[in-house]
């Protein structure tokens, strides 16, 4: 007689005998904690909170970031859930094809880093098992589910943007930003809840694109309200070319929202409404930081680069030193980041790109970028062409800064916030409704 502690249709079987588990609210749950691990525990706030995670120091298993821990957990909570591993992969192959593809570039990266160059797998766990386990924890989530996970993700984007203005009018950090142990005291742009300008103004540049496409669980004014607050944001991170980036999305989408509203689209009085209240929250906005002085910041910002504009340009060098077998195979990291501060670049190779090949060989980035161009394609396939926008954002941003090619929770946070916005996203005929 069989003995059922928890049941569950897709992990019970009639028949046998011991203990039945319902995992599958275990899998989402887990699910969950991943999302809010990777949005609210940045290395910034790890460090302070006493983990060494990006600092000198400590234990191997504390560089790598909790919410990769909490994925893998849940991944392996799913896989439990689809009936096992053989289950799990003949599902994921019928559905999601290029997130196979992404664990096969993956598992050929982590041979490279392990097996070759023998260096820490840290890099490529929260780079890029965080992401692939994340995201098909998230495609097994029920629609009610999914739009929790988006609410909860465009709630704390909200609360993000609202540090970034916070934290420049008021003058305070929410956490220090140090960079190689060094303590940036003279910089002005607003950490937030990610931790570092950089990845707070792409991130919000996704966000707010993503929400201008129409796509998150909010009806039409809200969404067009946050499009605005985390557009005003970005000038308190001070992320350049995220700025002109989005600017230039949000006048394309602007103009070919005029051009049907002269073609006699009809529109809601309600969002007419919220659109003027949001211009007029942003003129008074603006008139508030010109008088404060902020956007002397702002416009020094893309005045004097301190330097990175040459330092993008000199990274190419550091291929000189290398011989054509290592360009090709791989070099030794350790002897391309002591290259770094020789040719001006102390920090990273501030190019996703450049610095994949200075770092895995040109042999494997090819092979790489691959799977991940598959994997792209598969958040296309699966929600539409919109999303292409978004990811074209974060392609341009990420030939201008390190991103994957370094320690990074980017792509998580981009797969995370494009599949909970999309997933939500409202159908033709249901333009109106929340999700």
């Amino acid at each position: 007689m069989a003995l059922l502690a928890f049941q569950l249709p897709v992990s019970y079987r009639a028949g046998s005998v011991g203990f039945a588990i319902d995992v599958r609210p275990l899998a989402v749950g887990l699910t969950v904690l991943s999302v809010l691990a990777l949005f609210l525990l940045s290395g910034q706030m790890l460090n302070l909170a006493g983990i060494p995670y990006d600092a000198a120091g400590g234990s191997p298993l504390s560089k790598i970031h909790p919410a990769s821990y909490l994925s893998i957990l849940a991944l392996a909570a799913w896989i439990v859930a689809d009936g096992g591993l053989g289950a799990f992969l003949a599902r994921c192959w019928r559905e999601s094809p290029g997130l196979v593809v992404m664990f096969l570039a993956i598992g050929l990266l982590a041979f490279q880093v392990i097996g070759v160059q023998k260096t820490p797998i840290s890099q490529v766990t929260d780079n890029f098992v965080l992401t692939a386990c994340l995201f098909a924890s998230l495609v097994r989530l029920q629609p009610q589910e999914i739009r929790l996970v988006a609410l909860l993700v465009q709630g704390v984007l909200a609360v993000n943007s609202f540090f970034g203005y916070a934290e420049v009018l008021g003058g305070f950090r929410l956490t220090p930003l140090y960079v190689n142990g060094e303590l940036l005291s003279w910089e002005w742009r607003a950490t937030a809840l990610l931790g570092h300008p950089l990845m707070n103004a792409m991130t919000t540049a996704v966000c707010l694109v993503s929400l201008a496409l129409g796509a998150g669980p909010f009806r039409r004014g809200p969404r067009l309200f946050l499009v605005l607050f985390h557009f005003g944001a970005l000038f308190f991170f001070g992320g350049r070319t995220a700025i002109v980036l989005s600017a230039g999305a949000l006048f394309a989408i602007a103009a070919f929202s005029g051009a049907r509203l002269l073609l006699g689209r009809r529109f809601q009085l309600p969002v007419a409404g919220a659109a003027i209240f949001a211009v007029t929250l942003l003129v008074i906005g603006a008139t508030l930081v010109v008088n404060g002085g902020f956007v002397d910041r702002l416009i020094d910002r893309f005045i004097d680069d301190d330097g990175s504009a040459m330092a993008r340009v000199a990274m190419l060098s550091i291929f000189r030193d290398m011989s054509w077998s290592e360009v090709i195979f791989g070099p030794d990291v350790a002897a391309v980041k002591a290259m770094l501060p020789r040719i001006g670049t102390p920090v990273a190779i501030e190019s996703a790109y450049i610095g994949f090949i200075a770092y895995y060989g040109g042999f494997v980035t090819v092979f790489f970028l691959m799977g991940l161009a598959a994997f792209f394609a598969e958040l296309v396939r699966r929600f539409g062409g919109a999303v292409l926008l978004p990811l074209g954002i974060y392609f341009l941003i990420s030939t201008a800064v390190s991103s994957f090619s370094t320690k990074s929770l980017e792509l998580g946070l981009l797969t995370t916030l494009i599949t909970t916005a999309f997933a939500c996203r409202p159908r033709s005929s249901e333009r109106s409704s929340p999700c």
